[in-house]
Order: C-alpha cells, then sequence, then structure tokens
C-alpha cells in the first residue's frame, strides 16, 4: 500500500461506544472516513450508518484501514468484536480502540488479530475517552491522509505500520500548545504521559506524529523537540517522527506520540 494511493478508512463501532464514534465524526474534517455502528443503538449523527453483524464482512472487506472502537463488557459485544477482528485480516491497518475490557480472554483475542490493540484502561487518560479516541483516529490517519494533512517527511507505509505493529502493548499520548516554542511544548505536554515516558526505555518502537500549521511549525524547532524523546527511547529500538501540515490549527502545535512494547 502507497501513501501516494487514496486509502479507503473506516471507524467501526460497537452499540455500547456510539456517542464515541459520533465524537469521531463530528470532529474528523475527512471525507475519506466512513463510520458505521453495529446494530441496536440510537442515532446519534447523520454521519454513521448503522449495520448487523451480518453485513460486517462485507463492509470490512472493501477497506484498507479499520479502525474498531468498543468496550468489552457484555457477551453481546464480545461477539461481535470477534466478528469484526474476523473480518480484519485483509485491511492494511486494523487498530482497536478498547474503553474498557473486562474480559481479558476476549482481549488477548482481540490483539491477536489486530494489528494494533489500544486498551485505555492502561492509559492513565486525560481526556474524556471521546477525545482521546478521536486523537487516536485523528493522530494516525492523518498521517497518510493528504486530502487534509499533507506531509513534509517521507514516510514509507510498510515502515509505518510494522513500527505500530511490532508491540503487544500500546501506549499514546498527546500534546497541544501554541505560544512560544508550541512545537517543543507540546511534545513535552506528551511527555508528561507517565504510560508513554515510563516505557519509552524497553520501546520496541516509538512513533512521533507533529501536526501544525504553515505559520506555526518549524521543522528546526520539531527537530529540536523530538530530541529528548529519542534520546529517552531504548537505543535499541526503532525511532520514527512525521511531520504533517494542517493549517486549520492556527497557532497550535498538536502531537502524538505511539510506544510500543513486548509483553513482560
Amino acid at each position: 500500500m502507497s501513501y501516494d494511493d487514496q486509502i479507503r478508512v473506516a471507524v467501526i463501532g460497537t452499540a455500547n461506544v456510539a456517542q464515541t464514534v459520533a465524537f469521531v465524526a463530528e470532529h474528523e474534517r475527512s471525507t475519506h472516513v466512513k463510520y458505521f455502528v453495529i446494530d441496536d443503538a440510537p442515532t446519534v449523527s447523520d454521519k454513521i450508518k448503522f449495520i448487523t453483524c451480518e453485513q460486517i464482512a462485507d463492509v470490512i472487506g472493501g477497506l484498507d484501514a479499520v479502525f474498531m472502537l468498543t468496550a468489552l463488557t457484555d457477551e453481546s459485544t464480545c461477539r461481535t468484536a470477534q466478528i469484526i477482528a474476523d473480518c480484519v485480516q485483509n485491511a492494511w491497518l486494523s487498530v482497536a480502540v478498547i474503553q474498557s475490557a473486562s474480559n481479558v480472554d476476549e482481549l488477548s483475542r482481540l490483539q491477536q488479530k489486530f494489528g494494533v490493540v489500544i486498551n485505555l484502561a492502561e492509559q492513565q487518560l486525560n481526556l474524556p475517552v471521546e477525545d482521546f479516541s478521536y486523537k487516536i483516529v485523528h493522530g494516525i490517519h492523518s498521517v497518510y491522509d493528504e486530502e487534509f494533512y499533507p506531509y513534509l517527511m517521507p514516510v514509507d507505509g510498510e515502515d509505518l505500520i510494522e513500527l505500530l505493529t511490532c508491540g503487544k502493548k500500546v501506549f499514546v499520548a498527546f500534546g497541544e500548545a501554541s505560544g512560544e516554542k508550541p512545537t517543543v511544548a507540546a511534545v513535552n505536554a506528551a511527555l508528561d504521559s507517565p504510560p508513554v515516558k515510563n516505557n519509552l526505555q524497553r520501546a520496541r518502537s516509538v512513533f512521533v506524529n507533529i501536526l501544525g500549521s504553515h505559520d506555526s511549525l518549524s521543522m528546526l524547532e520539531a527537530n529540536e523537540a523530538i530530541n529528548p524523546v529519542f534520546e529517552a527511547t531504548n537505543p535499541d529500538g526503532d525511532f520514527y517522527f512525521v511531520v504533517n501540515l494542517d493549517d486549520s490549527l492556527a497557532e497550535k502545535i498538536f502531537v502524538m506520540i505511539i510506544v510500543c512494547v513486548s509483553e513482560t
């Protein structure tokens, strides 16, 4: 898969996280993303299409990237999540964002089938769960969506997928800042997340995405900003960062850091 291609992306949620899917749909500007909720959820957004479990295979079969949002809190939801998991094997990128996971066995099965599994219970959230889920979709999708987020640094799709999928545990942090040296401040804000900061030394891979406008984003400052992350990262791991332009951010800089580690 080349980043030069039009990538077909969908956010698919189970019924118990319909509000989260709606939050993502209302905040993500890209027209590349389609939104689906499975079965008996209330109507929460005109951008969302409601489908049955029997339709999941047909929907996912034509996609390149799938973001599944769910909370593994009941037997019915776990079954639905597994149906989605069985259908993502041919997707170029599959990301499961799990709001809560009371069923450890189901979580383990999803980890075997999805390329990236982000269990929000491990993240020590400093944002509402809806906002955190949106920023995950936004931060990853913005890397290859040239409709709104043209990237400045060369990106190889296969390398990025390998970086994101090489670990069994994935920790994510976000930072936003404006004013003096906003990129440095945004990176430092992301590093305030204990799960990210505390796992850099044992990371198998670290990925940093920086988003900013033409006027606010400086490549020189971006290089300065990521140095503390690079120096704190496991020297035997892989480190990768990309810079994207998004003029809708005006004076604000947005940073996402993803740390992938092996299970211990």
